[in-house]
């Protein structure tokens, strides 16, 4: 039987490039907000309304958090990340700028679930983060061997695409554990403190368009998978 080799053509270099794509963003989405250089890579930014009083900002990544006030102070500390996130940025900056939190609106739970009592719990986004860039960096060593040496590396079980649906898959996990954590968050601070101003950073934008970048480089390097050559399909005929 004939050996059946796939051709490279366009597909493996676009898949190589939406591979790298998604890595970087998912790495770049990892190591935010750790640095004073890195704190614009944030998921949610807490800053003072009060115009007169001085400026005071929080930055919140995924490991960390930089606090700007007279100064920039990082942290890699993940303790901060806990779900209910709101609750836990309370606790963490009441001590030193109890300002933020005064005059609070309390919330009926029956009209606002969101505000109700939820024991504090690691969402594990770190775990799915570093399972994500060990399955695309996976995936961009099978891409660059696919393009550097094309004959030596055949690729006929189409494991870059599989590799790529999987980053895909984690991803997909990481943006959804990120959206319950900082978006729920920042509607409660919104709602319930007057003296701050919560927004959401860049980190959701960049973590759903590597998700994307994971998808496209999966459909390239995944096509002719489901495809049945003739040639090849000794003793099957098709139905």
């Amino acid at each position: 039987m004939k050996k059946f080799h796939l051709r490279q053509g366009p597909y493996s270099l676009t898949g190589l490039l939406f591979s790298t794509i998604g890595f970087i963003l998912v790495l770049l989405c990892l190591v935010g907000s750790q640095t004073a250089s890195g704190r614009g890579l944030y998921f949610a930014k807490v800053t003072d309304a009060d115009p007169q009083s001085s400026i005071f900002t929080a930055y919140y990544g995924w490991q960390g958090y930089c606090l700007e006030d007279n100064g920039i102070d990082c942290q890699n500390d993940r303790s901060v990340m806990l779900v209910p996130f709101d609750v836990a940025i309370v606790n963490q900056l009441n001590t030193t700028h109890p300002r933020l939190f005064k005059d609070k609106i309390e919330q009926d739970t029956s009209l606002n679930p969101g505000a109700g009592p939820n024991p504090p719990h690691d969402p594990k986004i770190y775990p799915a983060a570093v399972l994500c860039l060990l399955c695309s960096a996976a995936l961009l060593v099978t891409c660059a061997m696919r393009v550097v040496v094309p004959n030596k590396y055949q690729d006929e079980h189409y494991t870059r695409g599989f590799l790529a649906w999987g980053s895909a898959v984690l991803a997909l996990l990481l943006l959804v554990l990120s959206s319950v954590m900082y978006q729920g968050a920042i509607e409660q601070l919104t709602l319930a403190y007057p003296h701050l101003i919560a927004s959401q950073g860049p980190g959701m934008t960049m973590i759903g368009c590597a998700f994307a970048s994971f998808v496209l480089a999966g459909y390239f390097l995944s096509r002719g998978c489901m495809a049945l050559d003739s040639s090849n399909a000794e003793g099957y005929n098709p139905i």
